[in-house]
């Protein structure tokens, strides 16, 4: 059964202080004390869209506490189930060989289920329960790894229910065209523990995917994540006490914004990992987001693991991302950390070895054209921690920088040395790695010296730390990105050397430089456009 509810004395008082605001997003889901969930209006879907598809014939058949009606010839999973039972059987006829634009009612209450519900190549189906709060499957006690999965299919939408304690993942999508996640949770109760489940809301592999009104909580990777995907739009979730809150990995096109995410290890990340079947991704944004006192401790594994607690934004090993007008305070260790796999693995003589074929398919190490900029950032960097920076915390915070005095961690922190050996011509032999004519030649993924179009830009960010309380924001470069200046090279001139850069992030230097704006992502599903050249025009968020 679910675990007891934590209680308002058990939060961390930076938890207390957000949760009893008793708004989170946008009138839309309240989270209250113990990470219960409270809907606070009842609305249509964006753009005035009810249904999955076509005109729904008005009966009384229903509606969802987010305004969803239930159309007459729905079909009605266990109607006269209690609070308590065992739903599996039900779920599992009524899922299989669905017909085309089936909507699937789950019961009102909470139930338990006791092994993975698949559902396989279903076009223009709706999952829905009754509300966030108000339908709640439980599957502590199931046999299978994955709590609810869809193989396959096009124009999907999952809503208005929540997925509590599953064994890995909550409600995993893969190789699907369309996919509309929307008031739904998925949640593991009590501490952020290792032995919790990966992944909350978690489509792979799949093309116009549409998360918004969701709630993540408790998962020992990412709450709400999008991998090797594209044309995606995040918006209006909240993610909290997860080790990663909001993730895109390995993602082409996508954006996120009016998003929170708070009292998790990092608050949100953008990755491009190797080994993928998706290689690489970019032109993600990041905007109009709250990434606030993300510090839980990181109990994950594997390639979240890196993360360091105290992270609002952490873009890692990818390209073309924009972080822009997001609110980025009290997380302990840095705002906005931008960072080149080879801060994790700096062994390049084994880089064929270990990531030839990733790199033949387009992944590269590097990091190129990151635009952070018009960004509050107030209150961060008090308790810099992590062992991927362990290192450098130790260089900033002793007189062993650039400055040649103990520094408060930067706010905004940058690796440089993937833009150092570029410059430099010792990566140029990986550039053999990709293949004449292929995708990845044609997207510019390159291993040569960086050009303009290539730095890593921070500007227009805004300081809001209240006067004499706190320190001034700081910009970092660990290594100097000048292949002629023999202070980035050590005594031999044959490694690179940290050079722990540090400047007011006001008028600094560092990273003074800006790049055109990245286009919008743009999400189609059952003929309806979402995002900010959709349904979110009139969205202020979109006008930044």
């Amino acid at each position: 059964m679910m675990k007891n509810r934590m209680s308002r004395k058990a939060l961390p008082a930076f938890a207390a202080g957000v949760l009893s605001s008793s708004l989170l997003l946008t009138g839309c889901i309240d989270v209250n004390e113990g990470d219960e969930i409270t809907q606070t209006k009842s609305s249509p879907d964006s753009g005035g869209n009810t249904g999955n598809s076509g005109t729904v014939e008005s009966c009384d058949a229903g509606t969802s506490t987010s305004g969803f009606a239930f159309p007459c010839d729905a079909i009605f999973v266990a109607p006269d189930a209690e609070s308590g039972d065992d739903i599996t059987e039900d779920l599992l006829v009524a899922l299989f060989e669905l017909p085309e634009n089936a909507v699937v009612v789950l019961p009102r209450g909470e139930f338990t289920v006791s092994e993975t519900i698949t559902v396989n190549s279903a076009s223009g189906v709706v999952l829905t329960g009754h509300g966030i709060k108000e339908t709640k499957l439980d599957f502590s006690d199931s046999t299978g790894d994955d709590s609810i999965r869809f193989e396959g299919g096009s124009n999907l939408t999952i809503r208005d229910f929540g997925v509590y304690e599953s064994n890995k993942n909550a409600i995993k999508v893969t190789n699907a065209s369309g996919v509309h996640f929307a008031y739904t949770a998925t949640v593991w109760e009590g501490p952020l523990e290792s032995d919790n489940g990966a992944y909350g809301l978690y489509p792979l592999q799949s093309r116009n995917v549409l998360l918004e009104h969701n709630y993540a909580a408790g998962s020992a990777d990412a709450g709400i994540y999008v991998g090797q995907s594209s044309d995606v739009v995040i918006r209006d979730n909240v993610a909290v006490r997860n080790v990663a809150g909001i993730e895109v990995e390995n993602t082409l096109n996508a954006d996120v914004y009016n998003n929170m995410a708070t009292g998790n290890t990092a608050g949100i990340l953008v990755f491009d990992l190797p080994g993928l079947t998706n290689a690489y991704g970019g032109n993600v944004r990041v905007f109009n987001n709250t990434a606030y006192a993300n510090n839980a401790p990181n109990v994950g594994a594997g390639a979240v693991a890196i993360a360091p607690p105290g992270t609002g934004i952490l873009v890692f090993a990818t390209s073309d991302v924009e972080i822009f007008n997001n609110d980025i305070t009290d997380n302990d260790t840095t705002a906005i950390a931008i960072a080149s796999y080879l801060l994790a693995d700096d062994d390049l003589a084994n880089y064929p070895a270990k990531y030839g074929q990733a790199m033949t398919n387009g992944w590269t190490p590097l990091v190129r054209n990151v635009y952070a900029h018009n960004n509050f950032i107030a209150r961060n960097s008090t308790n810099p921690q992590g062992t991927l920076l362990v290192d450098i915390i130790n260089g900033y915070t002793s007189p062993y920088n650039a400055s040649g005095m103990a520094q408060v961690f930067p706010a905004i922190l940058y690796d440089g040395v993937g833009e150092l050996l570029a410059n430099a011509g010792q990566l140029t032999a990986f550039q053999d790695f990709i293949p004449a004519g292929s995708q990845a030649e044609a997207d510019g993924v390159s291993y040569q010296p960086y050009g303009a179009e290539d730095q890593i830009c921070a500007n227009n960010n805004v300081n809001g730390n209240p006067a004499t309380t706190y320190d001034d924001v700081n910009t970092g470069q660990v290594f100097g990105t000048d292949p002629m200046n023999p202070a980035n090279w050590n005594a031999a001139g044959t490694a690179p050397a940290p050079s722990l850069l540090i400047e007011p992030m006001i008028g600094s230097s560092l990273l003074n430089c800006a790049h055109n704006r990245l286009p919008p992502a743009t999400v189609s599903i059952n003929g309806v456009t979402y995002g900010c050249t959709g349904d979110d025009l009139s969205e202020a968020a979109c006008a930044l």
